[in-house]
């Protein structure tokens, strides 16, 4: 072979890599933007918008890598210049040939809007969610209690075995129609992963508490707080008492121990009940939170306000008066008509 032949093959042969090297680069830029299916993103695609337009809309919300590339292998899959018009769900963790199929498919409905107050029991979450006919409690309650969900991990210090009581955040979420309970139990989990797991991660160790202590005494604290103004010195109250090795004595830990054996709470309160969650007969923190605290509860808890109050009880008109002694205590408590 000579000179001009070993020079075309040689030229052929660079050609053939960066063939193969654009190839390669163009596969990666197919590929999901987060490894995970956990960031949903909502498309509408209008009447009579290009295809091109569509994918400016995908690149902007971050679905896909490469507008560019996608709008290239869109148009070799066959993908028409004009989609149908419609609602779109899709997610970051989806490769292009997701993202087409779904763009192919059927137009999905507006979801549904599920708004979950903060503070509830995982009991009262279910019969309010029943209540609005949005899944069933029983089903609700099977996620809580044993899900599985890829990516989520227990909060360090988790008892094994342990449900998800606690870490069901409390927020309004936008739930596809028919949507099933683990797919809304999934949303509140991220939910709270999203708001207030990184802080409890920096800051439990600070209160000598591990993460999911700080939620088990969050779920108290938030119960027991009539407004936000009183969360943080409710919660010093709490941590004086365990410092001191002294019984929360928290009144809604007897109501949730009554709610579990499913008993009625009376007049006065059975605070001899017998269930671990009784702080009356319990010192130091019920096995797990009585509630799903809000994210306020969960700060405070974090950054409780400093006093030498070891009593604190709350009125009628929604005040609540704090004492350092018992015989202060109880004289508030008469005071108010309470005793």
């Amino acid at each position: 072979m000579g000179r001009r032949g070993w020079a075309v093959l040689a030229a052929v042969a660079a050609l053939g890599l960066v063939v193969v090297g654009l190839g390669l680069v163009a596969r990666g830029e197919l590929e999901p933007v987060q490894p995970t299916h956990r960031e949903r993103v909502v498309i509408a695609v209008r009447p009579r918008e290009s295809l091109d337009q569509v994918v400016t809309s995908l690149s902007r919300d971050r679905v896909l890598r490469s507008g560019l590339v996608f709008g290239w292998y869109a148009r070799l899959r066959g993908l028409p210049q004009g989609l149908h018009p419609g609602r779109f769900v899709l997610d970051r963790g989806m490769g292009a040939s997701e993202v087409i199929a779904v763009l192919l498919g059927p137009s999905q409905p507006a979801p549904r809007t599920v708004t979950i107050p903060d503070g509830l029991s995982a009991a009262q979450v279910a019969a309010l969610l029943q209540r609005q006919g949005v899944v069933a409690a029983r089903d609700y309650l099977a996620q809580v209690a044993h899900g599985l969900f890829a990516g989520e991990r227990p909060l360090p210090g988790t008892p094994a075995g342990a449900s998800w009581e606690g870490i069901c955040l409390g927020d309004t979420f936008q739930l596809a129609r028919g949507s099933s309970a683990h797919a809304l139990v999934a949303l509140q989990l991220q939910d709270f992963d999203r708001r207030l797991r990184r802080a409890l991660l920096a800051g439990a160790a600070a209160v000598h508490l591990t993460p999911y202590q700080a939620v088990v005494l969050a779920s108290i604290v938030g119960a027991e707080a009539p407004s936000s103004t009183d969360r943080r010195r409710i919660a010093g109250v709490f941590f004086n008492r365990l410092r001191l090795g002294m019984p929360l004595q928290s009144d809604v830990t007897v109501l949730y121990a009554l709610a579990e054996a499913g008993l009625r709470p009376g007049r006065p309160l059975q605070t001899g009940v017998a269930s671990p969650y009784n702080t009356y007969l319990h010192p130091g923190l019920p096995p797990g939170p009585i509630a799903n605290p809000g994210v306020g509860a969960v700060l405070a808890v974090l950054h409780p306000l400093a006093s030498p109050d070891l009593f604190f009880v709350a009125l009628p008109d929604g005040r609540v008066l704090y004492a350092a002694t018992a015989a202060q205590h109880q004289r508030q408590v008469q005071e108010a008509g309470l005793g």
